[in-house]
């Protein structure tokens, strides 16, 4: 007599073996990196297979693709074989809900899939270490969600903008897309996961061509988003970034210094004003940091294995500067942090650390590195000019002409 198939949910860990069929119900089936290469042949997207002697266990890893308590792994003993189960649907996408999303409803590390219209092409951005595109989806409701795609998946998105001028919707399917929480007054967005995620763009797939036929019939408007990545392409980094920039001001509640200084609560705000003063005591101006999460390190020449996990085989040298800001007749202090500093200055905190030393001046004398540096990348502040004092240094209005009302600064 055949065994009765056992259903996904009712999977919790109490039998030793398995048989099930599931009619639409999803389970999160992990399969280790050793073992990857020998099932990557055997198992193909869309193909219907038999599996027996998972192992169960509970599905409490950092993200998760479904809301399955338990989830099954792949092991030495697995048998696969392939089959035709007629009965059985086609993928079924759980697309997730841009309201939801945006309230944070929805728990940050299961990761969901979303699909909507490129209503606008934010900015993008490339650096050494990464490169990485924003959007606006918009849904059939007309909400609209910020999706960031990075490195292959930022590649293969401007790749379509490269090669389709046309001007239809461009609906974009992203599948395990990570939800990063909201900031201040930044709501929820999304992003692709490191691996796990599949991007669709304009594609003849059933969700993809039920969507825009909708998109037809509810005869919502879009405007064409299209850019050839030809016209990006002699954009240096800085400048991309300053697309980013205007957006972020565009979009943002201006305050005043007077305003910002009698703020109680944690808020992201713009403001305008001038760098009038550099507030520096001795190894004040940088700090030393895990070369991934950016966390401070006690630890400076010497390997060591940050608590994020990451083996540094020395610290990296970060920006920490504190400024005093004016604005007619107000003024208040800000925190300068990393990247800040290295767009003003034009050199990261290692090199500017590396080229005192070279040049024999101690960062532990009155002498602070940080004075004698450039204040833009083709303009430097010549050493004798410099007020050094033992606590700060003052700067006069001429030297930071080329400054002047032109920072935009953001509290962190």
């Amino acid at each position: 007599m055949a065994r009765i198939a056992d259903k996904i949910k009712n999977i919790d860990g109490s039998k030793e073996t398995l048989k099930f069929v599931f009619f639409g119900d999803q389970i999160h089936v992990v399969c280790k990196q050793d073992q990857l290469k020998t099932w990557k042949m055997d198992l193909k997207e869309d193909c219907t297979y038999m599996m027996h002697n998972f192992r169960v266990s509970m599905n409490d890893g950092q993200f998760r693709v479904c809301d399955h308590p338990y989830k099954l792994t792949f092991i030495g003993v697995m048998v696969v074989r392939q089959c035709e189960l007629d009965e059985l649907p086609f993928k079924n996408y759980r697309f997730a809900d841009f309201s939801d999303v945006i309230a944070g409803q929805l728990q940050s590390d299961l990761l969901v899939d979303i699909i909507g219209v490129v209503d606008e092409v934010v900015f993008r951005h490339i650096s050494p270490r990464s490169k990485r595109v924003v959007f606006k989806l918009m849904n059939l409701s007309n909400q609209l969600l910020s999706c960031t795609l990075w490195d292959d998946y930022y590649l293969q998105f401007l790749e379509y903008l490269d090669q389709h001028e046309t001007e239809r919707p461009i609906i974009v399917m992203l599948t395990n897309a990570r939800i990063k929480e909201g900031q201040g007054s930044y709501p929820c967005s999304i992003s692709n996961s490191l691996k796990a995620s599949k991007l669709t763009i304009n594609e003849a797939v059933a969700p993809i061509e039920d969507f825009n036929q909708k998109l037809s019939e509810l005869g919502i408007e879009i405007h064409s988003v299209l850019t050839r990545r030809s016209q990006w392409s002699s954009q240096a980094s800085g400048s991309a970034q300053l697309s980013s920039r205007e957006t972020f001001i565009s979009k943002s509640e201006a305050k005043t210094i007077s305003e910002i200084n009698n703020l109680c609560e944690e808020f992201v705000y713009v403001t305008v004003g001038t760098i009038t003063r550099i507030f520096m005591d001795n190894h004040s101006w940088c700090y030393a940091a895990c070369i991934q999460c950016h966390k401070k390190t006690n630890v400076y020449t010497e390997p060591f294995v940050c608590p994020c996990g990451k083996h540094n085989d020395r610290a990296v040298l970060r920006y920490r500067v504190e400024v005093m800001i004016n604005y007619k007749d107000e003024s208040t202090k800000f925190l300068l942090w990393d990247r800040e500093c290295t767009e003003f200055i034009g050199q990261s905190a290692d090199e500017v650390n590396t080229l005192k030393v070279e040049q024999s001046i101690s960062i532990t004398t009155n002498h602070d590195p940080l004075i004698e540096l450039p204040l833009t990348p083709t303009k430097r502040q010549p050493f004798h000019e410099c007020d050094d004092e033992a606590r700060s240094s003052q700067i006069s209005p001429a030297q930071l002409s080329s400054n002047k009302l032109a920072k935009h600064d953001q509290i962190e």
